[in-house]
Parts: structure tokens; sequence; C-alpha cells
């Protein structure tokens, strides 16, 4: 080949070079590829939801006859780092301390409403009609009152209940339930009367509220402010818990 030729076919070569353009977007090509592969794989299993859970809340029995409800809420609220007293938690539930009616036959026929603040006498006596107790919706509000943030509120009595799933779930999750139940620790009828406001209240001589504050497979453990810490099977608590149709407090700090 002439010097010339020689010379001409090496401009055109190095001329081209930019041509390695592609050969350098190859592998940047294989990359993408390679994450569009990595995209239609299969996600990771998800991890197990725990099944047993012990909460840390201290046991503190109830200061006075009938409050109970103060102090399930108590142990609940020490647990999330809020401390306070049971009385200011009745002030921020309110109290509503007008006496019972009753007709002739001494049937109750009329007082407070529960389901708007504390009824009752917290000394008092629920089987003298002298004092009685207080339902989610005033036991939430002094929650907030507190310093808290509620998670869930309710009774079929009033809407929606909390199913117990939602009660362990919570529990799992770290944070304690104050739940309503039947003192006898399985389901009673309930009776009813007329509140100060015409609402009807449905109600128990039998009303308590404890703190839910452990789960196991098959059983729930259960800070009772009046009988103490104990495990109880959840059919049991279940069935005490449909007394009040479903009745809790959800909270967390």
């Amino acid at each position: 080949m002439p010097t010339w030729a020689f010379a001409l076919a090496l401009t055109a070569l190095v001329a081209c070079s930019p041509a390695a353009g592609p050969i350098a977007a190859g592998p940047l090509a294989w990359a993408a590829g390679a994450s569009e592969s990595h995209s239609d794989s299969p996600p990771p299993s998800p991890v197990p939801r725990r099944t047993h859970r012990l909460l840390a809340v201290k046991l503190d029995y109830q200061d006075h006859n009938l409050s109970c409800e103060a102090a399930a809420l108590k142990m609940a609220l020490a647990y999330e780092g809020i401390v306070i007293d049971e009385l200011t938690l009745m002030r921020y539930m309110s109290v509503d301390t007008r006496p019972a009616k009753f007709d002739a036959r001494g049937q109750l026929v009329s007082w407070g409403d529960p389901a708007k603040a504390y009824v009752g006498n917290v000394d008092g006596h629920i089987e003298r009609y002298t004092g009685y107790g207080v339902y989610q919706a005033p036991v939430a509000r002094a929650a907030i009152r507190a310093g808290a943030h509620v998670l869930a509120a309710g009774s079929g009595l009033y809407g929606s209940g909390i199913a117990p799933s939602a009660i362990y779930n919570a529990v799992l999750d770290g944070h304690p339930v104050v739940a309503w139940i039947s003192n006898t620790y399985h389901v009673v009828p309930l009776s009813h009367y007329v509140a100060n406001d015409g609402a009807t209240v449905w109600y128990t001589l039998t009303e308590h509220a404890v703190t839910v504050v452990g789960v196991r497979p098959g059983a729930v453990l259960i800070n009772d402010p009046w009988f103490g810490q104990a495990w109880h099977s959840k059919a049991q608590f279940e069935s005490a818990y449909k007394t009040f149709d479903q009745m809790a407090v959800i909270v967390s700090r």
C-alpha cells in the first residue's frame, strides 16, 4: 500500500473513534437491565408479627372505692411517661354528683350520664347507688388533657366498639389499653335508666375497668386495679369484655 493510502486509512480510523461511545454505554445498559431484572424479583418475605409481648406497666391499685377507670388510665399513662394522680384525671373527666332518683318501687329511674362525666361519689357504694363510674368518652378526654394521644376509643353502646383483636395488636405494638368489663369476669346483662340529660344509659352494678398489659397466644395479662395482676384466657376476657359491647381506650405518648 502506498504511504499516502496508509495515512488516509489511519486518519479515517481515528476519525471514527467516537463510535466507541456505544461501547462505553454497554456496561450502563447492562446495569439498567440488571436493575429491571431485580425489580421483577419477588419482594422479601414480611417479618412475622410477634405473638407475645409484656409491657412493663406497674400495677397500681385504685385509691378510692369506685375509681377503677381513673386507676386503669393512670397505669396506662404512667407507661407512656405521664405521671398523674387519679383525682386530677377525674377532674379532667368531670364529675356529676347529683344523686340517683328512684320510683315508688325503689327502682332506679334517673341518674348522671357516664358517657358525659363520672357519675356519683368516687368513695360511694355502687350497690347503694351513691357512686357508679364513667365510660370511654370522658376517659379519652382525660387522657388527651393529660398529654397523651388516643389511638382509638369506642363502644358498641355508642357507635363502634374496639374489637378484641385491636386490643391485642395495640399491646403487641407497645400500647396499653383501658378496657371495660364486668368484675365477674364473664358477660352479664345490662339494665338501663334515663340520664339527667335524657339519654338512655346502659349499666350494671358489676361495671369495672382494667388495663390490658400483656398478650400471648390464648391469654392476656390484666392489671386489675382492684383484684391485682393476673393472666386470663382470651375466651374469659372476651366474655367479660362483651358486657359493655367492646368498650375500650387505647393510648400512646
